[in-house]
């Protein structure tokens, strides 16, 4: 890292400001500063897919399914707050679809939440954490370089956003709350930024009754192996949190991504259930992909291997009645121009 921005980091966390990260030689100067990365120096939290037979293997390949992942909202000419990028598989994929994406993430040389476990080398697990969340950092400006992208990054405090970062149209929260002590706060803080929709994404173990409780288990995963995953939260849970945050609308939606347990890249990648709701600010203020046929049937998919049947049979006859309906006959033609438009110009 330039001296330049390692000591804008150490003035900030002593008591300093965040702020004027947005600025163009700031951003300049971080770009400098990570000029020099090489794939040698980089861990790879996601796939990424640099052109024909360049592919970096990383733990999680979201390639295919982020329109699931992202609950088909439309990001093109959105300004979009990304909170923890990690590789930035999902900065790329929303670059690319129109987003104008500023991507903040945790401060260089800061550890990220440690659950306490008594009996444990918190002091050694936090250097860990630190040197992990270095080379992940390092491999997010590596496909910056490579794409040569104009997503802006940004460092701070999650619990305490700079406050000039300004206002966005949509907030991404990319399976965050589960690693933070205080997801509510988090939350707070980027809603407090968004004017239209915050989509959330989360991993969660089977699909919950759809008027089940709104619950989060705290510590999930046995901290013997690992003491970075403090929650396991329900849909209703970020639904609730997010009424209480002003939020009026919202949809669920269930998918599966494909990951490498315990971040080993030796075994077979497995697949994983995840949720992602998205709460708007009114009806109708995020704009939203039409989902195709495949897509509606991935669910039907997903929801037989991790739902109860009767939920299955009740989606079925939801998505029966709305291909029968005289607007998806009427939308059809347009459905099906977009459809081969993105084949033609992916």
């Amino acid at each position: 890292m330039g001296e330049d921005v390692r000591r804008f980091y150490e003035a900030a966390m002593s008591g300093g400001t965040f702020d004027g990260q947005l600025a163009k030689d700031f951003q300049a100067a971080l770009r400098r500063s990570f000029g020099g990365v090489r794939r040698e120096d980089c861990d790879w939290y996601h796939t990424m897919d640099f052109g024909p037979g360049d592919v970096v293997q990383g733990v999680w390949d979201l390639r295919g399914r982020e329109r699931s992942y992202l609950g088909f909202v439309d990001v093109a000419e959105q300004r979009v707050l990304e909170i923890g990028p990690a590789t930035g598989h999902l900065t790329r994929y929303m670059e690319k679809q129109g987003g104008d994406v500023v991507a903040f993430d945790v401060t260089p040389g800061v550890a990220t939440d440690i659950i306490p476990q008594v009996g444990h080398d918190l002091d050694a697990h936090r250097r860990l954490n630190t040197a992990y969340a270095e080379r992940v950092r390092n491999s997010w400006w590596y496909g910056h370089s490579k794409f040569k992208s104009g997503s802006k990054a940004v460092y701070g405090d999650i619990y305490s956003l700079p406050k000039d970062l300004g206002r966005f149209d949509v907030s991404l929260l990319a399976s965050v709350l589960l690693h933070v002590a205080n997801p509510f706060r988090v939350l707070e803080q980027t809603a407090t930024l968004t004017d239209r929709a915050v989509v959330v994404t989360e991993p969660v173990r089977r699909i919950p009754d759809p008027e089940g409780r709104a619950l989060m288990e705290f510590s999930p995963v046995d901290t013997t192996k690992t003491v970075v995953v403090w929650w396991s939260l329900t849909p209703q849970a970020i639904v609730r949190m997010l009424q209480v945050l002003g939020f009026l609308e919202f949809s669920v939606y269930f998918h599966r991504q494909s990951h490498h347990v315990h971040h080993d890249l030796g075994r077979p990648a497995e697949e994983s259930l995840y949720f992602t709701v998205v709460a708007e600010r009114h009806q109708g203020w995020a704009r939203r992909h039409i989902r195709s046929a495949a897509e509606e049937q991935e669910e039907v998919a997903v929801r037989r291997q991790w739902a109860p049947e009767s939920q299955v049979k009740a989606l079925e006859a939801e998505l029966l009645g709305m291909r029968s309906s005289l607007s998806w006959r009427l939308t059809r033609p347009a459905r099906m121009l977009a459809s081969s438009l993105r084949r033609l110009f992916p």
